[in-house]
């Protein structure tokens, strides 16, 4: 499970920094994989509201939002965005990063396509502002809320500190600690008592992410689901994700992972592998299926996907079966 945290100060070592970082070493205590974005140091361009979002659901302006970004979140089960208040609303940098997350709203709402992820993905708020008013963190609030709808990141939680300037503030702060640690337990502890179920298959570039994207939409508060591929292949082979946009479902912005990446999250309860190549891997204290279907080269892609639907709905059946 990825936490990810996007860091929204323009100081590299500042209170937000420690903020954000106290929290994100809680989550890996807790086994989850974590990953910052500063915003600052990265190469972030501005909406430039070019309208392809909403037409095509892409943003076409190439910087690390669309290389790395999009991605990053996509694959996050917990969101945290961390700034500062500056006029009574987060920093330039984090709002540029904000607004091009306007093509997961398009994707949302003039597309109708649904992340797999999103009955479990949550968001959470850190802050910390220079005075004591009672409208402080108002206007970041707001717009984090709108932000964190548009990723399906529901607001679970912030953590909001009042009277923060100096350096070392929050290190000094007699709580905080005791505070992150708190939140971060209630956060992920339903997240991390799930099972793993993982797809395996030989590139991971059609069959494996298919079928996970399908397993999420329907049991992700039950499983932790990954794919992932013996040798990935660099990307979704083509129509696999309009294929699956007409279901409703949105895998566009899905990388094929190795093996390796995914064992980073855990070990697997079940393996579940969708050709003869991935039928020879054994993990140790997996349980492993294998789902024999017709050969990729002469299987429609629209068949091969209703077939990956109806084999996911009968294993979740069964295992709903077994609880």
């Amino acid at each position: 499970m990825l936490v990810l945290g996007l860091q929204g100060s323009p100081r590299r070592k500042g209170n937000t920094h420690f903020l954000l970082s106290a929290f994100l070493e809680a989550a890996a205590r807790r086994g989850a994989l974590t990953r910052t974005v500063s915003v600052n140091e990265a190469d972030i361009q501005p909406c430039r509201e070019l309208g392809v979002c909403e037409r095509r659901g892409i943003c076409p302006i190439r910087d690390d939002v669309s290389r790395e970004v999009y991605g990053l979140i996509r694959e996050a089960e917990v969101v945290a965005l961390a700034s500062p208040v500056f006029f009574y609303g987060m920093t330039a940098q984090i709002k540029a990063l904000v607004d091009r997350c306007q093509v997961f709203w398009a994707r949302k709402y003039r597309l109708g396509l649904a992340d797999p992820r999103r009955t479990t993905r949550r968001g959470f708020v850190l802050s910390v502002g220079a005075t004591r008013g009672k409208n402080l963190f108002e206007g970041l609030l707001l717009s984090a809320r709108y932000f964190l709808d548009a990723i399906d990141a529901p607001l679970a939680g912030s953590l909001l500190y009042r009277g923060i300037e100096a350096p070392g503030d929050m290190a000094r702060h007699g709580s905080v600690r005791e505070e992150v640690e708190a939140a971060v337990e209630s956060l992920l502890a339903p997240l991390l008592a799930r099972k793993r179920l993982l797809f395996l298959g030989g590139e991971n570039g059609r069959r494996s992410p298919m079928a996970a994207a399908f397993a999420g939409r329907r049991a992700a508060d039950a499983w932790q689901v990954l794919a992932a591929g013996l040798r990935p292949a660099a990307a979704l082979q083509p129509g696999v994700a309009e294929a699956m946009a007409e279901k409703g479902i949105d895998i566009g912005f899905e990388r094929p992972r190795s093996l390796e990446e995914a064992l980073a999250h855990g070990r697997p309860d079940v393996v579940v592998a969708l050709d003869a190549e991935a039928a020879a891997v054994r993990l140790e204290g997996a349980r492993h299926e294998f789902w024999e279907l017709a050969p990729a080269e002469t299987e429609p892609l629209t068949r091969l996907r209703d077939a990956l639907e109806a084999r996911v709905d009968d294993f979740l059946g069964r295992e709903a079966g077994q609880r």
